[in-house]
């Protein structure tokens, strides 16, 4: 029978479980018993074969599907024989401590079922969700409405999280967080299982009230700290979130306060539920279209300025161009030079002057081109087009450079980051070759000693004087090699250090440097492996573009297509597929172990490996081929398939 079973579900989170079973390696035992069991929900990121081969003493379950949250933590828990259960996230990092300090006070607290710790995010900040109480009416409603972030510290209006309660100081809490949950097996054997009615979310609340109920404590142990990359193993600004973290709260007041007296508290949770559902959905909507749209009415604005301008000073007639065909025209321009910029990564990256420049010129010469196949009676003056791209480059370039101010992060464009990298000498060269091949300059990159005395004349400074270099020499992220020192160092120097930086932690076996600004933003990973162009975010976008084209052409000539497949109709639903995202024209082929790892692309039509008149049987080759295909990927790659495979359009989407 083991002391301590940890019990971690995994969903396409490979790069961070891998620390994550590393943390849990280098934790202090001193004769504790602890098993370690995954359990993965059909991940398709190699994370089986990562923990197969990296972690052969950790007990694995496979699910064929995913299961949940709950549902899958019961398949370990009905197969565990331990005295205390602990449920861990695998976007988390325990300090060496952990165990040590959870089985210590679990032991001196026979009357406690379960207990929580300190919890920081990957900037250092202290995560509030550590210790919580129970929903009622009136913290609901702080937490709902956003009270509580308005007056974390209020007694009045702060209880959903406890925010008056001291930070390091242990206390009795009614509700633990579901990303570590240190629970006695007895206690489990009493109320009961994780709920399965519960997906994702919501779970951890149920329990902590049945855990009440049975009779049991539950504590807040600040004595020792973990660190929780918020949101990666779920992407916390999708649709898909909002529905499942709502849905679980309406499971948790219909259960909980379904009769009697709560009932006040289940119509109340109701409807501020579904206020926060839609804004949620409004807030994704205007994040994701208020900029396009406000670049569309500034492009529309310039364009008639300079129209306006032109007829004015060049024609002596303000009302020349007041005609439909030319606000078609500048109707299309519009369209077109909008078109460009998201295909450039105006709105999902950060990108230079002179990058817009190429993207709008490519705009320039798509609407001249259009521009020559207009009748006579419909056309205006290439000179207001040729002006007009001249104010499109300069309007979306001061554009994109207020939002880039205006969002604030701290996290700056790669090229331009400083560095200081602290590590022993031994491991620096790793992660500095992390860093360079992530594009930060070796330049911006300052080694500094772990130990508070500087011995060694190679390192820029030390770990005591961090603080002043970051103040003078305008260090905006702090790396720290977690085989240099310990968890819990790493952990009480990004507290000291504060707000402002972005903090990675790497340099063990997993080749990899992983980190998170804020408990608001996606966790990143850096690593040694090779680099695919379809990792690309405008490559993306252009095998995107490819694909929608090459599907109106399937449309345009469909009688064509139809003979040329053998009169199969599958074409026609295919190409739709494709136009709205369900499908690609060309991607991967072979088992999915042969294409699991590289980046994502939906089920394709053409499969790369296979897509000559004679069929490769070689022991690798569709893994090398899928490879090939991602790392050199090319839109005119995907037209030449495209085209070579005509006679297989009718495939079925794989």
């Amino acid at each position: 029978m083991a002391d301590i079973a940890i019990v971690i579900v995994s969903y396409n989170v490979r790069h961070f479980l891998a620390p994550c079973l590393q943390s849990i390696q280098q934790a202090d035992r001193r004769g504790l018993h602890v098993e370690t069991w995954v359990v993965d929900n059909a991940s398709v990121d190699g994370s089986v074969a990562l923990v197969q081969s990296d972690f052969p003493e950790v007990k694995l379950i496979i699910s064929e599907k995913n299961l949940g949250f709950s549902a899958a933590n019961n398949l370990a828990i009905r197969e565990i024989r331990a005295k205390y259960v602990l449920l861990l996230n695998p976007d988390t990092l325990l300090s060496e401590d952990t165990l040590r300090v959870a089985w210590e006070f679990m032991e001196s607290h026979p009357q406690a079922g379960a207990l929580g710790v300190r919890m920081i995010d990957g900037a250092g900040r202290f995560l509030p969700e550590s210790k919580r109480q129970l929903p009622g009416l009136w913290n609901s409603f702080c937490k709902l409405f956003f009270l509580s972030d308005l007056f974390p510290s209020s007694r009045w209006f702060s209880g959903y999280n406890l925010g008056y309660l001291p930070e390091h100081t242990a206390t009795r809490v009614e509700v633990l967080c579901g990303a570590f949950m240190f629970m006695r097996s007895e206690t489990l054997d009493q109320v009961g299982l994780l709920d399965e009615a519960f997906f994702m979310y919501g779970e951890d609340i149920d329990l902590s009230y049945r855990i009440g109920q049975g009779g049991f404590e539950i504590w807040y142990v600040p004595e020792t700290t973990i660190i929780h990359y918020k949101g990666e193993s779920t992407k916390k600004s999708s649709l898909n979130y909002v529905r499942t973290f709502y849905g679980a709260m309406h499971i948790y007041v219909k259960k909980h306060y379904g009769q009697g007296k709560g009932i006040h508290l289940v119509r109340f949770v109701h409807l501020a539920v579904a206020i926060r559902a839609a804004i949620s959905t409004v807030n994704r909507l205007v994040n994701r279209w208020l900029a396009p749209v406000l670049d569309a009415l500034v492009i529309w604005c310039c364009l008639q300025l300079v129209s306006t301008l032109w007829a004015k000073y060049y024609f002596a007639d303000e009302a020349y161009f007041q005609t439909s065909a030319h606000k078609f025209l500048l109707g299309l321009c519009t369209a077109v030079w909008l078109f460009f910029l998201w295909l450039g990564g105006n709105y999902s990256e950060k990108v230079s002057p002179w990058r817009q420049l190429t993207f709008v010129s490519a705009g320039l010469i798509t609407i001249l081109l259009i521009y020559a196949l207009f009748p006579e009676a419909w056309r205006s003056s290439r000179a207001v087009i040729l002006l007009g791209a001249l104010a499109v480059w300069v309007t979306a370039s001061v554009l994109h450079w207020v939002r880039q101010r205006m969002q604030g992060t701290p996290s700056q464009n790669k090229a331009e980051r400083v560095v200081a990298l602290v590590a022993h000498q031994s491991h620096a060269a790793k992660l500095t070759s992390i860093l360079s091949q992530s594009g930060v300059r070796t330049e911006n990159i300052y080694t500094i000693s772990p130990e508070r005395t500087q011995a060694d004349t190679w390192y820029a400074n030390h770990l005591a004087n961090l603080p002043q270099m970051i103040q003078t020499l305008g260090i905006n992220e702090v790396v720290y090699s977690s085989e240099s020192m310990t968890l819990r160092t790493i952990m009480d120097s990004m507290t000291q250090l504060g707000a402002g930086l972005v903090f990675r932690i790497g340099g063990d076996d997993s080749l990899g440097i992983i980190g998170s600004p804020s408990k608001g933003q996606q966790g990143e990973w850096y690593g040694l492996e090779m680099r695919y162009k379809l990792d690309s975010p405008q490559q993306r976008r252009l095998k995107r573009v490819t694909d929608v084209l090459l599907s109106f052409l399937v449309l345009l000539f469909l009688p064509i297509v139809w003979i040329w497949t053998g009169l199969r109709w599958r074409c026609l639903p295919n190409a739709v597929s494709v136009i709205v995202g369900k499908a690609t024209w060309v991607g991967y082929g072979g088992r999915s172990q042969e294409y699991q790892f590289l980046p994502a692309l939906p089920p394709c039509i053409v499969k790369v490996p296979f897509d000559g008149r004679l069929c490769r049987i070689e022991t690798g080759y569709a893994r090398m081929a899928n490879m090939a295909y991602a790392k050199d990927y090319t839109p005119a790659r995907d037209v030449r398939v495209f085209w070579q495979n005509i006679h297989r359009l009718s495939n079925k989407a794989v």
